[in-house]
């Protein structure tokens, strides 16, 4: 499987084992993210260092930050073969959205530029985030990273191209509506992730669990889905090697 969104940074403690613990695991790949410059560059350094690991750069959108610093790293010969988006950017509900919004269309051109697909955090903004990327249509493409459910969104963002991208939120009692989101959605628009360590405090068992409910609501076998979703993730990060 591959994890399309997680946080491994110098923030973390016991990092190396935390990494070591992935290289040795049935993950095939790591999609690292970073939330401003500093953890920019610790997710692309521990991405040139482990092979499992690739890097998407930005600025979170209650993270400050350049993205004129962040498009320098991109720039760097080592690195540019390992990041794989831009992101996650987008817009917060506990921030100023103004602000966000100037940030979030430097983001889009940014990813525009280099060629690389958006990472979207929409948390309390799936309306007004689906708004700006209808208006900007971003190239490389986009997906909404932990998508907060809501069909009518969904539809919308399937209609643009756009991917959707569930987390272990999904194996929740009271997850009713991320459920019919996957018992709808296309399969081929779907990624996985887990979001560690703010969604999820035990990557692999949680990766079983949230795999395992997808599996169970499309009546796929474990192979189908895993080279489905694989499959899935290698077409929207096309700078993936896997």
């Amino acid at each position: 499987m591959v994890d399309t969104h997680t946080h491994f940074n110098c923030e973390m403690k016991d990092l190396q084992n935390e990494i070591n613990r992935v290289n040795n695991s049935e993950l095939t790949a790591v999609i690292n993210v970073g939330l401003d410059l500093r953890t920019s560059r610790d997710v692309v350094s521990i991405s040139i260092n482990n092979p499992k690991f690739y890097s998407a750069i930005g600025i979170h959108p209650l993270r400050e930050g350049r993205l004129v610093d962040i498009a320098r790293l991109y720039e760097r010969e080592q690195y540019y073969n390992k990041i794989v988006a831009i992101g996650e950017t987008g817009l917060d509900i506990d921030g100023d959205i103004q602000k966000q919004t100037e940030k979030f269309l430097e983001s889009i051109s940014l990813a525009d530029y280099l060629g690389l697909p958006l990472i979207v955090h929409a948390k309390g903004t799936n309306k007004e985030v689906l708004n700006i990327l209808q208006q900007k249509n971003p190239r490389g493409g986009f997906v909404f990273h932990c998508f907060q459910p809501d069909l009518e969104i969904a539809k919308e963002i399937i209609a643009m191209g756009g991917y959707i991208s569930v987390a272990s939120p999904i194996t929740r009692p009271n997850a009713k509506k991320s459920l019919e989101l996957i018992e709808w959605i296309p399969i081929e628009r779907l990624l996985i992730e887990l979001d560690y360590p703010y969604m999820s405090q035990d990557v692999f068992n949680d990766g079983r669990n949230t795999f395992n409910k997808i599996r169970e609501i499309r009546g796929m076998s474990h192979k189908r889905l895993e080279l489905t979703l694989d499959g899935n993730a290698k077409r929207f990060f096309k700078n993936l090697r896997i």
